[in-house]
């Protein structure tokens, strides 16, 4: 029995192409299994359940830090790309030397992290990538390229409500043109103007 219940878990979480979601930790495991590739396609409740366990995270290493180190530094931010950490301060993580900095914020505050800023700032880092694969896999089986994810950069608030009605949608199996490979994105025509064809055409 407990072979079985293994073996399931591990294919469910390996499995390529949409998965429904049931186990919170099943969807974890996607997040970082499958969070290398950019085609493909996320179901909803894999989408929703990395969302609810960033917060649940997230949140917990807020109160950690705010308790113990310099929380006053950080808020929790939610959007399509997922719960984070966000600085309030700017942060200064490269010196380069004659005053010149690079760093992540945009608060008006110059700081360098502390060990404490450190525990939420490389969790942030790490999940760049598969955050980012997720929304993009989550908006292909919707039918949608990736490239909606520029609303989110370029329109503010606007692009957050509509990106974020996109990936709260059910699936659409015509997303499924998505999955043959990181370039591949071309629509498929619709199955009345297939069987249009097929009539017009004589072949079934």
């Amino acid at each position: 029995m407990g072979d079985s219940l293994a073996t399931n878990f591990r294919e469910r979480a390996l499995e390529q192409g949409p998965v429904d979601v049931t186990n919170p930790l099943v969807a974890w495991v996607r997040f970082w299994t499958q969070g290398w590739r950019f085609h493909g396609r996320a179901s909803r409740t894999e989408f929703w359940w990395v969302i609810a366990l960033e917060l649940a995270l997230v949140g917990a290493a807020l109160a950690v830090v705010g308790a113990h180190g310099t929380g006053g530094r950080w808020e929790l931010y939610v959007d399509p790309f997922g719960a984070i950490a966000s600085p309030r301060v700017s942060f200064h993580l490269v010196d380069r030397g004659q005053g010149s900095w690079f760093g992540w914020g945009t608060g008006a505050r110059d700081v360098w992290p502390d060990a404490w800023d450190l525990v939420l700032l490389v969790p942030v880092l790490v999940t760049i990538v598969p955050r980012w694969s997720l929304l993009v896999r989550r908006l292909h089986d919707r039918d949608h390229s990736g490239t909606w994810i520029l609303l989110l950069v370029f329109t503010g608030p606007i692009g957050w409500l509509v990106v974020m009605g996109m990936v709260a949608s059910r699936s659409r199996q015509r997303g499924a043109r998505f999955d043959r490979g990181v370039f591949a994105g071309r629509r498929l025509p619709d199955v009345d103007e297939q069987q249009v064809s097929a009539k017009t055409t004589g072949v079934a």
